[in-house]
């Protein structure tokens, strides 16, 4: 029986809700409170970012052979930035290879040794029913024990015959396997991004709260269980109960009711009404998300914050960016733990003769190659090559070249700069314009 239980740190946040009727249920919520975890904002862009320089975005893929190993990739490093690290267990079914993103808190009693795995149980949830799959990695091969368990009413496991489980689950698992392949494999980015920054991703998620309930604020309806003549609702105001206007709490009145033009105007209208502060959440909430790419070792300048508020300029130097060093780090780190991978999915499709889709080539070693990010410099190559064949637009070459110019000059290069640049290049055009009359 499995009992530990290890939940999720920062940047995951833990959100639970419950659904409450009013006047059906007398306040008591009518559906169980559910806990979720959801990532925060500034940690799902750092992964983004990491996930799009390293495996390209989805303009930019790698060759028909491996296209359909690049969600599953994409996924487990996604996993492995918030997590520290991730797991992807091989399967195959129906003639196919496939491949399963597994995070930490998903394996229990994982024996390890930094990227090397030994043992584990995984422990998948079907409705009323648990499937635990003990693993044990032994030279290259894996050893599989399969045991199922039924979750009574009181949450109480209670053992089952795997044929109980596969007839409920339209499964046909065996109890025991002798895999000639490693079954899990380990994504370790090698760094724990959000080691400093869990405080601070709290702190985001309470603006983002605060925020909504600004939103629901603004869009509470005033109503009484009367409706309204145009007029002054000082004199024409009579609800069917008493109020002490100092009582009404926004968002939870007792009663419903719908304002007539006129009403608007009144004190106590705008003042229930109030108005959304976003600049000021806006600006709260992009403090916090500064901080956090800063403490997640990543520069703010590939954020777009060079020129903002909460960085010194003086000290930005853009010729030493520190993303581009944790993104070269973490390629060295994954990349034999890739070739891992590949190496293993190798061995099932060879050890299993109806695999016939898919096949990788067994001597395959990763390579970024054209995944890798289009920095600077490569913007102006690969522009350069494209003008070899096409035209390009002279606005789409302002829009690649405008943010260069605007960190070779250390400038802001706004929309209006732009139209007169364009304005003069037209300019030029005509005036360089040339006839052939009668010679």
């Amino acid at each position: 029986m499995i009992k530990e239980f290890r939940p999720l740190q920062s940047p995951f946040i833990k959100v639970t809700a419950e659904v409450v009727m009013n006047g059906k249920t007398n306040g008591k919520p009518t559906i169980k409170k559910e806990s979720r975890y959801e990532v925060s904002p500034s940690a799902k862009k750092i992964a983004t970012y990491i996930v799009n320089q390293l495996f390209g975005t989805d303009l930019i893929v790698k060759d028909n052979d491996v296209n359909w190993l690049m969600p599953s990739l994409k996924d487990a490093l996604e996993q492995s930035v918030y997590c520290k690290e991730a797991f992807i267990c091989l399967h195959k079914f129906d003639g196919k290879v496939y491949l399963e993103t597994l995070r930490p808190n998903q394996i229990f009693d994982i024996v390890q040794k930094y990227d090397k795995l030994f043992s584990g149980t995984i422990v998948e949830i079907n409705d009323n029913y648990e499937l635990h799959r003990h693993f044990e990695l032994d030279n290259g091969n894996t050893i599989l024990d399969l045991e199922a368990y039924k979750i009574e009413d009181n949450g109480k496991e209670t053992p089952v015959s795997l044929a109980e489980y596969n007839r409920v689950n339209g499964t046909e698992y065996e109890e025991h396997y002798i895999l000639p392949y490693e079954y899990v494999i380990n994504i370790d980015t090698g760094e724990d991004f959000f080691r400093d920054s869990r405080k601070l991703l709290l702190e985001e998620m309470k603006v983002i709260n605060t925020f909504n309930e600004e939103i629901a604020k603004t869009k509470t309806k005033i109503a009484t269980t009367q409706h309204f003549q145009t007029g002054n609702v000082v004199t024409k105001w009579q609800p069917r109960t008493s109020y002490d206007v100092q009582t009404l709490d926004v968002g939870e009145l007792k009663d419903y009711f719908t304002l007539m033009p006129g009403d608007r105007e009144h004190y106590l209208f705008q003042y229930l009404q109030g108005s959304i502060r976003y600049k000021e959440y806006i600006e709260t909430f992009k403090f916090y998300d500064y901080q956090i790419i800063q403490m997640s070792g990543l520069s703010p300048a590939t954020f777009g914050y060079e020129k903002d508020a909460y960085m010194n300029t003086a000290n930005v130097d853009l010729s030493a960016n520190a993303s581009e060093m944790t993104i070269e780090s973490i390629k060295v780190q994954i990349t034999n733990q890739l070739n891992r991978l590949f190496e293993n999915i190798v061995k099932l499709q060879r050890s299993q003769a109806d695999v016939t889709e898919n096949l990788l080539d067994e001597n395959m070693e990763w390579d970024f190659g054209d995944n890798e990010r289009l920095d600077d410099q490569k913007k102006m190559e690969l522009l350069k090559e494209i003008e070899k064949v096409a035209d390009v637009p002279y606005e789409y070459k302002m829009r690649i070249i405008a943010p260069l110019l605007k960190k070779l000059s250390g400038d802001e290069v706004d929309k209006k700069l732009l139209k007169d640049i364009l304005n003069k290049r037209n300019e030029e055009r005509k005036g360089l314009k040339v006839t052939y009359g009668e010679l």
